[in-house]
């Protein structure tokens, strides 16, 4: 039985490069010619996606022989277009008529043919036998012009009929698909579209559409013809016949594995499959519940495979999902288990570990930690890797770690009188990150060097006693203080002698046991850190002693400008 039945409307397709098909110099009408008049470019006239979302594909035959369905359908064109080397920024998407040769009446130069036809409501598991594009042919020139050869190439590329231009678009060519001819005279014409279709609709090469060349040698040469923005039935389509089997067998469907922890917002994804031979899945439903509740509703009757999903934090969320397929067969909600994530917004916290006032080194190592609590029952997803950043004397800050799941590192040839600060701030596994704080979490000032000492110079540099105060003075460097000093002497220019071991005083009596003489004194200090000072005696370190009459009488002072 042939029944004649109309399919759902199509959505507007995609706009794509263009492939190219072999127009056979087929023709089924014969009415007289009429002038093409190029129209101008804004006068007003529906776009393809006016005209197209008002076309539906319709059934011209439909037969069943057992299990196999035979169908013969038209399927009009959703987009079609053409550009002009000559005016190469001119947009003719709204154009009543699209030329292909070459121009110079009205200056278009070589002209091009897009066409595109959207083929996704014949099953990908159709048998196609046979696909023939017709377009209608209602104007030419010169006059009795011998048929032009057209050439047909597949493309690989998108394009959009509302934007494109010679030079708003390089088609990416592919295959030549062959030559066909175009006669001098108006009428519909076809072509054998039977490989192309095929591939497209099996999807063993993407629809990009049809793109068609003509004669672009420099001469008045063209043929015209009639474009969906001209609205009076004359647009391009193709007439399909395929077979099918019916399929009665429901698809199956499944979500993809989750992890177990995931951002606030995420990605599901789904795919499923349809029985060998079936007609394929034509839409999803899929659904979640939170915490193991009931099953809501989600994304009903979609074609996509993935989309986004805003959950709650520390909320366990599952999803399943059921298939259609275009034969109208309704699977199953997936059985558990189902896909299921539990969601973490709250980022985790880390802090630089506390470091000493002052470092007397210029290497030292700064160590961090981090934890990630969340807010939910379960906690959260748990550190991933920390960021660490260190500032010199409150300037700028700089990386010092990024990305490291270590927890320490080692600052080295640090500079004296500088403060190192430090902050650090950690990423959880999701993805969510700790802001980093506006200060130091923890800082140290650098102090290089050993601490110093010198005697106080002897005044008056003579002494008639052979027991007399020595004293001393000790600087620290900065952030530590002296703990003991080492004394030696010397007498009359002598060798040096120990006179106090780690002594902690500043001053003390000394004995001038070996009677009369010069007697220098030199000093060195130890600071808690243990770093010790050189030797160092300093002006006035010397004292001459005299015990016995007549005794020395100084009669004035000159200056010392050296040290021993």
């Amino acid at each position: 039985m042939i029944r004649i039945a109309t399919l759902r409307k199509l959505e507007p397709a995609m706009r794509s490069a263009a492939l190219l098909i072999v127009l056979a110099a087929l023709f089924a009408s014969t009415a007289a010619a009429a002038p093409a008049v190029q129209s101008p470019v804004n006068e007003a006239h529906p776009t393809d996606d006016e005209v197209s979302s008002e076309l539906e594909p319709v059934v011209l035959s439909e037969s069943r022989r057992g299990n196999i369905t035979t169908i013969t359908l038209e399927i009009p064109a959703s987009s079609d277009t053409f550009t002009t080397s000559g005016k190469p920024n001119t947009n003719w998407s709204t154009d009543p008529n699209m030329r292909v040769g070459f121009n110079t009446a009205q200056g278009n130069g070589a002209q091009r043919i897009y066409l595109f036809f959207d083929v996704s409501s014949i099953p990908s598991n159709a048998t196609v036998h046979s696909a023939q594009l017709r377009a209608f042919l209602n104007g030419f020139s010169p006059t009795g012009d011998a048929p032009m050869s057209l050439l047909a190439r597949f493309l690989s590329s998108a394009w959009d009929p509302s934007t494109l231009t010679w030079n708003s678009f390089n088609p990416t060519w592919g295959l030549e698909i062959g030559v066909g001819q175009a006669p001098a005279a108006a009428g519909w014409i076809e072509g054998n579209a039977t490989g192309p279709v095929s591939e497209w609709v099996s999807g063993t090469r993407q629809n990009f559409g049809i793109l068609i060349q003509g004669d672009e040698t420099p001469q008045q040469r063209e043929r015209i013809f009639t474009t969906l923005n001209a609205n009076n039935g004359l647009h391009p389509r193709l007439v399909i016949s395929y077979d099918v089997i019916v399929d009665t067998t429901p698809p199956t469907a499944s979500v993809n594995a989750l992890p177990q922890w995931s951002p606030g917002t995420f990605t599901v994804n789904w795919s499923g499959t349809d029985n060998p031979g079936g007609s394929g899945i034509k839409t999803f439903d899929v659904q979640f519940r939170n915490d193991g509740g009931a099953w809501q509703n989600w994304q009903l009757g979609t074609a996509a495979t993935s989309a986004s999903f805003t959950g709650q934090n520390g909320v366990f969320h599952e999803f399943r999902v059921r298939a259609t397929d275009i034969a109208g067969n309704i699977g199953q909600f997936n059985l558990a288990p189902f896909s299921r994530t539990t969601v973490d917004t709250v980022p985790p916290v880390a802090s630089v570990n506390a470091l000493p006032a002052f470092t007397f080194s210029n290497t030292f190592n700064v160590t961090w930690s981090g934890t990630d609590t969340g807010s939910g029952p379960s906690g959260g997803s748990g550190v991933n890797h920390f960021d660490v950043e260190f500032q010199l004397n409150g300037g700028p800050w700089t990386p010092f770690a990024t990305n490291t799941t270590t927890t320490s590192g080692t600052v080295l040839n640090a500079v004296t009188g500088q403060v190192y600060g430090f902050r650090a701030r950690a990423v959880d596994t999701v993805g969510n990150s700790q802001a980093f704080s506006t200060g130091a979490q923890a800082e140290t000032t650098i102090s290089l060097g050993n601490p110093s000492a010198h005697i106080v110079p002897f005044n008056p540099p003579i002494s008639t006693s052979n027991n007399f105060l020595v004293q001393w003075v000790g600087q620290p460097v900065p952030g530590s203080n002296i703990v003991s000093y080492d004394v030696q002497f010397s007498v009359d220019g002598g060798a040096w002698q120990t006179w106090l071991t780690n002594f902690n005083g500043t001053s003390q009596n000394f004995s001038a046991v070996q009677g009369d003489a010069s007697y220098a004194f030199r000093v060195r200090a130890r600071d808690n850190t243990n770093r010790v000072s050189e030797f160092t005696g300093g002006p006035g370190n010397s004292l001459a002693v005299d015990t016995k009459a007549p005794f020395i009488g100084i009669q004035s002072y000159l200056p010392v400008t050296g040290t021993q």
